[in-house]
């Protein structure tokens, strides 16, 4: 990362190292001194709200006012209201004018979180403001003139949305003009430790308890996870575990009982004929623990003879958190540097050979019990059971 981003995140309190994290922030800045509207696409929890306070921090307008409006959380009765503002008497209830977030906001920035959660009528009245900067306060005839940029943000897919109906594809494009994609927690796998790390100084300083860690086991299956609420899951799961663990170093057991139903969080079927990139179902998962063990053994031999363990940068699997800390995060610089060792694949092996050796190491650890060994390479029961058998592992468990 460059040191124009770094800035950034030391400034807002973001954490991570991934490269497409970098991106994103990157891009945010670059778009900042542009006056036009953006758009920030993510899943729930990944952390889209931070950027648009850089957007308005690195923009011309970053000494007025900037106001996030979360969307979904506005009933549909008086959200015309809250964004456009009213007149006395416009409605039951309104005994004075009253300013719309629009009105507050002219001169600067605000950030509409959750907008494909907005009214189709409402739609038309935010196009409005986009395409001329008029709007109308509630039962009012007088044409107001605002001037603020806009900053969207959605989880949801807004091109599907404008196929059923639900999302005005001329709203889409006037608020698109920049797209910033967040990445899901999944996709910034060499970031999970720094976050949980960092969740865990936090929780230890708010909660007044020594801070937690996490032994190997759960290390890995930290980075197995899915992660289907991203960044925030991550901080309640280390929240949680802060207060109601006794035991400070968590294992694998301890973890896999806070995490809902680790197996089917795992985004495999158990279809036999389901394959990706030649990959069967599972088999990714189960290869890439096989590996970062096989690393981490590897890592361990070079410190037992004496040689520098090799520092690795990990690499993105694909094309918050992002997370504004409350207080400052208890981490030494040696261990903030401290990331996931990139897997490798050993050219010798192949990836038969591979699944093989892992399916029966996992047997022979479990005594033969199928369901644990499922468990520790990361498939399910009955996708064990086809791999034993075809891989004539059935004689002798």
């Amino acid at each position: 990362m460059n040191s124009e981003v770094l800035q950034v995140q030391q400034s807002l309190g973001i954490v991570g190292k991934s490269p497409l994290l970098g991106q994103a922030i990157s891009a945010a800045i670059n778009a900042a001194p542009f006056d036009v509207n953006v758009l920030v696409v993510g899943e729930n929890g990944s952390g889209k709200e931070v950027f648009h306070k850089i957007l308005h921090n690195y923009s011309r307008r970053r000494m007025k006012k900037c106001i996030p409006v979360n969307c979904a959380a506005l009933p549909d009765g008086t959200i015309n209201s809250e964004l456009f503002g009213h007149v006395k008497g416009a409605f039951t209830g309104a005994t004075a004018d009253r300013k719309g977030f629009f009105e507050e906001a002219d001169g600067g920035t605000i950030f509409l979180d959750e907008v494909g959660e907005l009214p189709l009528d409402t739609q038309a009245r935010l196009l409005r403001v986009l395409e001329t900067g008029e709007y109308l306060r509630m039962g009012s005839n007088e044409v107001r003139k605002t001037d603020v940029r806009v900053v969207a943000a959605t989880n949801r897919d807004l091109l599907k949305a404008i196929a059923d109906g639900k999302f005005r594809e001329d709203l889409f494009y006037r608020l698109s003009t920049i797209t910033i994609k967040v990445p899901a927690l999944r996709e910034r796998p060499e970031d999970i430790h720094l976050l949980f790390r960092k969740f865990a100084s936090d929780a230890s300083y708010r909660y007044n308890v020594p801070a937690i860690s996490v032994d190997d086991s759960a290390r890995l299956m930290l980075l197995a996870y899915q992660w289907p609420g991203n960044v925030r899951q991550l901080l309640h799961l280390v929240e949680e575990l802060s207060i109601v663990q006794m035991e400070r170093v968590i294992t694998a057991d301890i973890l896999k009982q806070h995490l809902p139903t680790f197996e089917s969080r795992i985004s495999v079927s158990d279809d036999p004929h389901s394959s990706e990139n030649g990959f069967g179902p599972g088999e990714k998962k189960m290869l890439y623990n096989l590996i970062m063990n096989m690393q981490q053994q590897i890592e361990e031999l070079r410190q037992h003879i004496g040689m520098a363990p090799r520092n690795t940068q990990a690499q993105p699997h694909t094309p918050h958190v992002l997370t504004a800390p409350e207080t400052p995060a208890d981490i030494d610089e040696q261990e903030a540097e401290e990331v996931p060792m990139t897997p490798v694949n050993p050219p010798s092996l192949k990836k038969k050979d591979m699944e093989r050796d892992a399916i029966e190491q996992a047997l022979r650890n479990h005594g033969g019990n199928k369901r644990k060994a499922a468990e520790e390479v990361g498939i399910s029961e009955r996708t064990m059971h086809r791999k034993i058998k075809e891989y004539g592992l059935d004689k002798k468990y």
